[in-house]
């Protein structure tokens, strides 16, 4: 049943991985990656030594890339967000050249008395090197998991005393029969000519620095000790220069009558050389079991070699005979992982690092940022490891960005991308363009009301001037200048008609007035456009949506030669409206030869050149400047001109009936008829002939209603009551 399940498990995880195929076509400072028949051109590479990474992060696909002037490649991240982890069939041999040589003990030498690259007091030097007893030889036993065939097997013996068994990349050294003599160790020193029986030097150089080192072990004691029941593995990182472990102790001499004598300054020297170290001195006895010791290091610059040495005991000359380690699978780890992104020094928010979220949409607020990756301060777990950071601009304070890590033999790594998309909301909002006379200007717009708390929703009442061409769009903020700078710094926070440019397809049709219609993209210009008139708009933000109404004016006032008014900014003939508000009227006297007049739907509050130039966007007269009004033109539909012109209509004295339609954009001027009282048939005189026509009219034989003359005593009837007024009249009663 168990193996049942591993192979369901591994089944899933085959269905689940991406299969990709990565290639490289690098170019300088940028690159082509195709992935899987899809081509990314001009991507940018970070290099660090001979490892080039980019990243890819458009719609689908997250990809950390790494590479190496040999061609060696893998790729980690997602496709449609199923995980990536390609490695070209390069990858594992690069990967190996970070290790120790022959750390899973595979290789041997002809006689298998040492693994390749691996020493024990075969390969020892020293005065006492003969008498060394313990041994280092192949096992056919082999850590779980194993794909190997052979462990290394380290055994204690005894010559005259115990001889803890003892492996080293290095060179065992026996100078002194003092098990615990600082002067038998082991040893490496890069400027060493000495050579094992293989020809190779007693000599492991670093590609990178390590952050553990992992090993199998398995130990087990001939007679059991609890006084000294330890076996143990030192690593040791260092410049390349002569090291040995243990160090030099001061005083310990190198023979048994006597020779040289570790001074304070061999001490110095010596343990100044280190960079860090990974040690274990006390693996007990028992099954085979994995150990992973980290490195704590002092002087990461020192970190150029490695020496490893593993011994049946870690207290020297205290094991007993028979004592064994065996050892399997010995790796050192190079850590990568992000542990922190800090943007201008802040945590970004939302991220959680031990998450397996790896992508993230991020808003911010306030001013437009100008983000490159100097801006990003990656912290990660690696000594090693190599960060690559990607930062596009997308324009309007909006950045796409991938932040990368990668170990230096590709075995680990991460990716976290990021969009990062700047909020444009600030609590207000403008209308840029041909709306209230405002015009095209950076620093100077109409601004809108909010009409709910959270200031997202937005309405103004607006007034277009021109007959059929009126563009405008928004803006949440203004700029301090009406420049190209001042225009580019708002450009973030404009919104406007879906699409791009000013095409004319953004024009509000009837049809569209009271509909709700959508806004396009942040950042963008392209403008609406609506004809003349007087509109409400309504705009919410969140929705990014835009409803237009068409609004009739509260007011309507008559500027002008009169009813005595005069020419007043703050003072003018107001009319009456029909509950619609889209028909204004009023009854109008003038008294020069020549009365100029036009209308305002708004009053200043000072009759000044600033009072008139406010109301000027809300004056409405004559198509054309001082336009005559004259008889023939009496009660016919006269057009109006265009919103914010200053042109005047014309009238002789009299007494006027005006009536002005805002949806037709049309006036109408009736003459008001003087006559006598009483003289129903206007001829100047109130008399027999005016009975005539009054029975006339009862008698039905009389059609005309006579302007309304008839009905004297306005009870909208033309009867007995009509002449009894009449006949007063003639009779001088009335």
């Amino acid at each position: 049943m168990k193996k049942i399940l591993m192979l369901i498990a591994m089944l899933v995880c085959m269905i689940s991985m991406q299969a990709t195929t990565v290639t490289v076509a690098p170019n300088g400072d940028v690159c082509t990656v195709t992935v899987d028949g899809t081509s990314y051109d001009n991507l940018p590479v970070t290099t660090q030594g001979d490892i080039h990474l980019v990243t890819i992060k458009r719609e689908g696909i997250s990809l950390l890339v790494r590479y190496t002037d040999t061609n060696t490649i893998s790729a980690i991240g997602t496709i449609n967000d199923q995980p990536v982890n390609y490695k070209s069939n390069t990858v594992a041999a690069y990967a190996k050249s970070f290790q120790i040589p022959n750390s899973d003990f595979e290789e041997w030498t002809s006689a298998t008395t040492e693994p390749k690259k691996w020493h024990g007091f075969n390969s020892a030097k020293g005065s006492l090197a003969s008498m060394a007893a313990g041994t280092l030889g192949i096992s056919d036993e082999v850590r779980p998991g194993s794909s190997g065939t052979s462990s290394a097997l380290i055994e204690s013996s005894t010559y005259i005393v115990v001889n803890n068994g003892t492996m080293t990349n290095g060179q065992l050294n026996a100078q002194s029969m003092t098990a615990a003599n600082t002067w038998n160790h082991s040893e490496m020193d890069q400027s060493s000519s000495a050579t094992d029986k293989n020809g190779d030097k007693f000599y492991t150089a670093l590609l990178a620095k390590p952050d553990a080192i992992k090993a199998w072990l398995k130990f087990s004691q001939g007679t059991a000790n609890s006084n000294y029941p330890y076996a143990t593995l030192s690593a040791v990182l260092f410049n390349g220069e002569y090291y040995q472990d243990p160090e030099p102790k001061k005083g310990d001499k190198s023979a048994i009558f006597g020779g040289t004598t570790y001074t304070d300054d061999d001490v110095a020297n010596v343990a100044a050389r280190v960079a860090a170290k990974a040690q274990n001195p006390q693996i007990t006895t028992g099954d085979w079991r994995e150990l992973n010791i980290p490195f704590n290091y002092t002087n990461v610059n020192n970190a150029k070699a490695i020496l490893v040495t593993v011994s049946t005991n870690a207290t020297p000359g205290q094991g007993s005979d028979g004592d064994k380690v065996w050892v399997d699978d010995m790796e050192l780890v190079y850590n990568a992982a992000i542990t922190n992104i800090a943007l201008n020094g802040v945590t970004l928010e939302g991220f959680n690092f031990n998450a397996s979220t790896k992508s993230y949409d991020l808003t911010y607020s306030g001013e437009v940022m100008n983000i490159t990756a100097d801006n990003f301060v990656v912290t990660t777990e690696g000594v090693s490891a190599i960060v690559v950071k990607n930062v596009e601009n997308l324009g309007c304070g909006n950045y796409r960005i991938a932040i990368g890590v990668t170990s230096p033999d590709f075995k680990n790594g991460d990716l976290y991308t990021i969009n990062l998309t700047h909020n444009p909301l600030t609590g207000k909002l403008y209308i840029l363009g041909d709306v209230n006379g405002k015009g095209w200007h950076a620093n100077d717009a109409l601004e809108m009301t909010a009409a709910n708390e959270d200031q997202t929703i937005f309405t103004a009442k607006v007034t277009t001037y021109s007959q059929n061409y009126n563009y405008f769009n928004f803006t949440t903020k203004l700029a301090e200048d009406d420049n190209d700078g001042g225009w580019a710094y708002i450009l973030p926070y404009r919104i406007g008609a879906p699409g791009e440019g000013t095409d004319p397809s953004a024009m509000i049709e009837s049809e569209d007035l009271g509909t709700t219609l959508a806004l396009g993209d942040w950042g963008k210009t392209r403008a609406f456009i609506l004809p003349a008139g007087h509109w409400t708009f309504t705009v919410d933000v969140t929705a990014r949506t835009l409803i237009v109404e068409e609004n009739m004016p509260d007011y309507l006032y008559i500027l002008g030669d009169v009813n005595g008014k005069g020419w007043h900014a703050n003072n003018g003939e107001e009319m009456t409206p029909n509950d619609a508000h889209t028909v204004f009227t009023a009854e109008v006297t003038t008294a020069g030869e020549y009365n100029y007049f036009r209308f305002t739907t708004e009053l200043a509050e000072n009759d000044d050149d600033g009072g008139w130039a406010f109301i000027l966007p809300f004056n409405i007269g004559a198509p054309n400047a001082n336009q005559q009004i004259t008889a023939s033109d009496y009660g016919t539909a006269l057009t109006l001109g265009e919103w914010g012109q200053g042109n005047n209509f014309i009238l002789p004295a009299g007494q006027w009936n005006f009536s002005l339609d805002m949806e037709a954009r049309t006036l109408t001027v009736s003459k008001i008829q003087e006559y006598l009282r009483g003289d129903v048939n206007a001829d100047g005189m109130v008399d027999v002939g005016d009975v005539n026509v009054m029975v006339n009219i009862i008698l039905g034989k009389d059609t005309n209603d006579y302007e309304g003359r008839a009905d004297l005593n306005g009870d909208n009837n033309v009867d007995v009551g009509d002449i009894n007024e009449l006949v007063n009249i003639i009779l001088g009663k009335d």
